[in-house]
């Protein structure tokens, strides 16, 4: 009778673990989540910086940071939506050594990311739109490639690897883009990497972050191999107890 109540309950917890792993795979793939929060502070310093190379792209826009300059950003207010989340931050201008910036930010920026990778596509009118995509919502790599398969612009193209988008002006593929721009994120969807590259593929200026706060960030593989292992050891648990109640 104890075998046979022993049997039951391995089948259940066996039953249970595949249930679960199910459900939670499928809520996942389906929800995205934005993993910052409100006073979470980010600065990125600028590590590589061709000048020579930018002037000659951008004539009427000259850069106001030079090469070890740093910039930092602030959230302030997260406001959530049905379909997006509305994010107000405090940026601070470039300056030379992290300990220079005020107390009080140099201005007041706001971003509208989209839940939905395609709402976010849609929105895309300008380059500089992309380019100032420093957050995404999390699973990031699922976003990525939701929005590279969505965006769709006359002569805007967007290609995505998983972990950077890519994007540059193409209107004619025999014609070359004058640069291309590269954005890399972390697990939290916050950009870690910010590259611009000229028409023979050289880096001419890279943004990297320096500094965040501890964010919690949540990686498909992770979650499932912590489904895995529960399983394994709920598994070998039963086993030990068959053999226990078989002495």
């Amino acid at each position: 009778m104890k075998k046979k109540n022993t049997f039951r309950i391995a089948i259940v917890l066996i039953l249970f673990n595949l249930i679960f792993i199910s459900f939670a795979i499928r809520v996942y793939s389906l929800e995205y989540t934005l993993d910052v929060k409100e006073n979470d502070t980010f600065i990125w310093k600028v590590t590589d910086f061709d000048e020579a190379i930018y002037d000659s792209i951008f004539i009427n826009d000259p850069a106001d940071f030079e090469e070890d300059d740093y910039t930092k950003y602030k959230i302030i207010e997260i406001d959530k939506s049905s379909d997006y989340w509305k994010i107000k931050y405090y940026t601070w201008d470039y300056t030379d050594e992290i300990e220079d910036f005020e107390d009080s930010a140099d201005d007041e920026e706001r971003y509208k990311i989209y839940k939905d990778p395609k709402d976010q596509a849609d929105r895309i009118l300008l380059f500089e739109q992309i380019e100032e995509m420093w957050l995404i919502p999390t699973p990031y790599n699922n976003y990525l490639k939701g929005f590279e398969e969505e965006f769709d612009h006359p002569i805007i193209r967007v290609y995505s690897d998983g972990e950077s988008l890519n994007a540059k002006f193409s209107a004619n593929e025999e014609i070359p883009s004058a640069y291309e721009i590269q954005l890399t994120y972390g697990v939290n969807g916050v950009m870690e990497k910010f590259e611009y590259f000229d028409q023979n593929s050289n880096n001419f200026l890279e943004f990297t972050l320096q500094k965040e706060a501890i964010i919690p960030g949540y990686d498909l593989s992770l979650i499932l191999g912590i489904l895995v292992i529960c399983g394994l050891l709920s598994l070998i648990i039963i086993v030990k107890k068959i053999s226990f109640v078989k002495k």
